[in-house]
């Protein structure tokens, strides 16, 4: 199995990078991650320093997808992602989503640093967080611009979606020939909204992915997500309204191309069974996922009455 090192590291998603990796479609491989602010972490006795400039969110080299062209869309399914033995969060007052919660009483910047074994995140106390590892940070190359490994778009990026782990599915726009995939930022762990910043248990890992070839629906216009028994979309804007607006979108237009929903029924039955939140705050655009269980993919369209 091919494996990309963490060896080159890319700020940038952008079509511009040198590609470090090809792989078929339909071929397993390893992508080794480093740390979303650099090679600093040894041992869970080390201590962020956010004087120290780095790197942010760097990305594991740029992988070449063979046969991937313009309008095509890239499923990558996330077989294993093997973390780190340790970890850190930082509340960083620069960054700060909620400033009116440091003007007197929390002045200063907050770290911590975690042993991450046996399947938990050892918080102290007593306190053990069972970990989700994610990927935080994965996209395609646009065709246009070189966007930075903090940002994110319909080319996907540092969306910090939970949704993005162990046995589940994203699929991806392909703008470029060999779509040039990016991947970095993985988390142990991480709450609704990453409300810290570096909000989630900052690690290093060894992802294996598998990404295939498929046709690009006409109208996917930003990622979607599938796990066993569900399926989602990710919104990406601000204000937090109109990334839900465009996750809901995005939505109801798979349930109505591929299922075989009315934009009415779709729309009613999400009003009852509609799963959805904000995963992160902090990035330069919010994140929001909508899903509907498969469960209740089953349209019957005669039971809606349409008034003029």
């Amino acid at each position: 199995m091919q494996v990309q090192k963490r060896d080159v590291l890319y700020a940038e998603i952008s079509r511009h990078n040198p590609v470090t990796m090809r792989v078929a479609s339909g071929e397993a491989f390893k992508v080794e991650t480093e740390l979303n602010s650099g090679t600093w972490l040894k041992s869970v006795d080390d201590i962020y320093n956010p004087a120290v400039k780095n790197m942010v969110n760097p990305c594991s080299g740029c992988i070449y997808i063979e046969s991937a062209k313009p309008g095509d869309m890239l499923k990558i399914s996330i077989i294993d992602i093997e973390l780190s033995d340790v970890g850190y969060t930082c509340w960083r007052i620069k960054n700060n989503t909620y400033p009116h919660m440091t003007t007197n009483r929390t002045p200063n910047n907050a770290t911590k640093t975690v042993r991450i074994e046996g399947g938990f995140v050892h918080w102290g106390g007593g306190i053990k967080i069972p970990v989700n590892p994610m990927i935080g940070v994965i996209g395609t190359a646009p065709a246009l611009g070189a966007f930075g490994t903090a940002a994110l778009g319909p080319y996907g990026g540092n969306m910090d979606v939970q949704e993005v782990g162990i046995g589940n599915v994203i699929y991806l726009p392909v703008y470029m020939e060999g779509a040039l995939l990016h991947v970095g930022d993985v988390h142990a762990a991480q709450g609704d909204g990453e409300i810290c910043g570096a909000g989630g248990i900052e690690t290093r890992s060894v992802c294996t992915l598998k990404a295939e070839i498929m046709p690009g629906p006409e109208r996917m216009l930003y990622p979607r997500l599938e796990g066993d028994d569900w399926i989602g979309t990710v919104g990406i804007a601000k204000p937090m309204e109109e990334a839900f607006n465009i996750a809901v979108n995005e939505l109801v237009n798979w349930m109505t191309d591929e299922y075989g929903f009315t934009p009415h029924d779709a729309v009613l039955l999400l009003g009852q069974v509609l799963e959805a939140r904000c995963t992160q705050v902090v990035d330069p655009l919010f994140s929001y996922v909508a899903k509907i269980k498969k469960e209740y993919l089953k349209p019957v369209n005669d039971s809606v009455l349409v008034h003029p």
